[in-house]
């Protein structure tokens, strides 16, 4: 495949994700006997880009690594689910990122992260590694959590120029972002909100945005920040997808949940799906609700599911 003609790239967090599997999630200085322990990758842009592989698009994440035994997992993990690895920059020496995850018997959980290198990438890369290859995508899928958000700045600024459409994830709060982590001033991400063609916050990050705790009622506030298409997961409660003229809210699927982990990132990963296959908001909505709920259903961030088991999930979702 050609690295420089990849339909889907994406910027963020990458990691190997460190389980404990727990009875139940203990507070401060609380022991617990673990039931289980697991290692599985994980990362919210390379979770995202591993559900966008599955379905069957090409796609690539853009970052750095450690010449680790983590960053060999998350490279042999991303070859098996046919992610393009060639764009990846392996930096001799350094750590890649990883998390402790804690999960307990109902599938709640908390987590820990070490972004090590990852937070080492910058502005300078994307200039001189990265260009080309987000100008000739169709897609450029970019998050703020816990990167730097300069660089994702830069990306989004190079693609929007090239005409390629920009999917914006707020993984956590502005406030959190902002003052907390201190990884973006507010200028910054005022102007990644409005360079967002679909804005997809968390909920937390929703309701800041709109100064409302009613998602439903005043979800409309999103697209004042500039983005065409909105989207906001509301868990078990299923989604709502909006634009200025159309507005849905989709039941989420039925399932036996294992484990919660990853489950938005999927989301995330059916939604490019649907957007790049130009179909209509509520089919969009429908394939990125089914690839949420498949990925609840075993344990790790990336348990989810092919086409064929997302084409499945809606069909019984149906019945």
């Amino acid at each position: 495949m050609d690295e420089k003609r990849i339909d889907v790239v994406a910027i963020g967090a990458l990691a190997v994700d460190y389980f404990a599997l727990l009875p139940t999630i203990p507070g401060a200085e609380q022991k617990i006997i673990a039931n289980g322990y697991e290692i599985h990758p994980g990362g919210v842009a390379g979770n995202v880009i591993t559900q966008v592989a599955r379905l069957g698009i090409s796609s690539a994440w853009l970052g750095k690594i450690g010449d680790d035994d983590t960053g060999k997992i998350l490279l042999n993990e991303f070859q098996k689910d046919g992610v393009v690895t060639a764009p990846i920059d392996i930096v001799e020496g350094e750590h890649s990122m990883f998390t402790w995850i804690q999960v307990d018997k109902t599938g709640d959980r908390s987590i820990t992260m070490f972004p090590n290198v990852l937070n080492k990438f910058t502005s300078d890369d994307i200039e001189k590694n990265h260009r080309e290859i987000i100008e000739n995508a169709k897609i450029l899928q970019v998050e703020a959590c816990l990167l730097p958000l300069a660089p994702v700045l830069t990306a989004m600024e190079i693609a929007k120029k090239a005409g390629v459409k920009i999917v914006f994830d707020l993984d956590v709060s502005p406030n959190h972002f902002i003052n907390e982590a201190g990884l973006s001033t507010e200028n910054e991400l005022q102007r990644a909100l409005e360079l967002a063609d679909v804005l997809i916050p968390c909920k937390d990050a929703a309701k800041e945005l709109i100064n409302s705790d009613n998602i439903e009622k005043d979800a409309l506030k999103l697209l004042d920040y500039g983005a065409e298409l909105c989207a906001v997961t509301l868990g078990a409660d299923g989604c709502i997808v909006f634009t200025k003229d159309e507005f849905y809210k989709l039941k989420g699927a039925t399932v036996d949940v294992v484990d919660t982990t990853g489950a938005g990132d999927a989301f995330h990963g059916g939604f490019i799906y649907g957007l790049l296959n130009n179909l209509p908001v509520n089919n969009i909505a429908e394939i990125a609700n089914a690839c949420g709920a498949i990925c609840c259903q075993r344990v790790g961030a990336r348990a989810m599911g092919n086409l064929h088991e997302v084409v499945k999930m809606i069909n019984n979702s149906k019945n």
